[in-house]
């Protein structure tokens, strides 16, 4: 007879919000409908991913790192054990197929490139006659009625990045008009959290729960009976 007993226990991930106000270069909502985009920066969630989205000029208004031709921006990290970089990353213009940039991510001993590809991972952040697919992409965050959107690439490093610090994030691109000029919104790291955290207390309902199956369980069990209980150890996502 297995017996289900309830423990708690966390396996989470920390995020670390990538600060980009001393980047951004262009202002996002003179773009193409980008009045429908949020005016004025601040926090977004897009699938479950919090970004933090940086503002320009006097008005601060919202603002994106934007690529015009050949250009590489080098944004400072300095976060040890990412496993994963999630970043809010589109272009103006657009035309499938086309390599139009890349996002190097540099580490205290290798650096991984990420290519960006329209029509692959990215595509033009207006829905019109620019490459408006993209299947690579992780979850969109859309506004104006799906006319405007920011698509979220979630990355994962390789694993030799789990003993190393992210020294730097690299934002180039070198594609242009018509073909592609990406920027990025956001950026938003990924680390394991403390592999050990103190234990949540489970919630009354559920203790009663588990409280009843498990005396169920006993009376139900055979007198003699030499099988043994079987620990099931049930973990929250955070």
């Amino acid at each position: 007879m297995t017996v289900a007993v309830c423990i708690a226990g966390i396996v989470r991930a920390d995020t670390v919000e990538i600060d980009l106000s001393s980047f951004v270069n262009s202002d996002l909502t003179t773009y193409t409908g980008g009045s429908s985009y949020p005016q004025h920066g601040g926090a977004i969630t897009v699938g479950t991913v919090p970004f933090e989205l940086a503002t320009i000029g006097s008005g601060q208004d919202t603002a994106v790192i934007q690529t015009d031709g050949t250009q590489d921006f080098s944004i400072p990290v300095g976060v040890s054990g990412v496993t994963t970089v999630d970043v809010l990353v589109n272009s103006a213009y657009g035309s499938c197929g086309a390599d139009v940039g890349e996002i190097d991510f540099v580490g205290s001993s290798d650096t991984y490139s990420y290519q960006l590809t329209e029509g692959v991972n990215l595509r033009d952040h207006f829905n019109g006659k620019f490459c408006n697919s993209a299947g690579d992409t992780t979850a969109t965050a859309s506004f104006g009625g799906g006319a405007d959107r920011l698509d979220l690439e979630s990355i994962q490093l390789p694993p030799s990045f789990s003993g190393q610090t992210l020294e730097s994030i690299d934002f180039e691109g070198f594609g242009n008009d018509p073909l592609g000029e990406p920027f990025l919104a956001a950026a938003t790291i990924i680390t394991p959290a403390d592999p050990d955290p103190a234990p949540v207390p489970e919630p009354p309902q559920l203790l009663a729960v588990c409280a009843s199956a498990a005396v169920l369980v006993c009376r139900r069990r055979p007198m003699g009976s030499s099988a043994s209980s079987t620990i099931r150890r049930f973990y929250l996502k955070h």
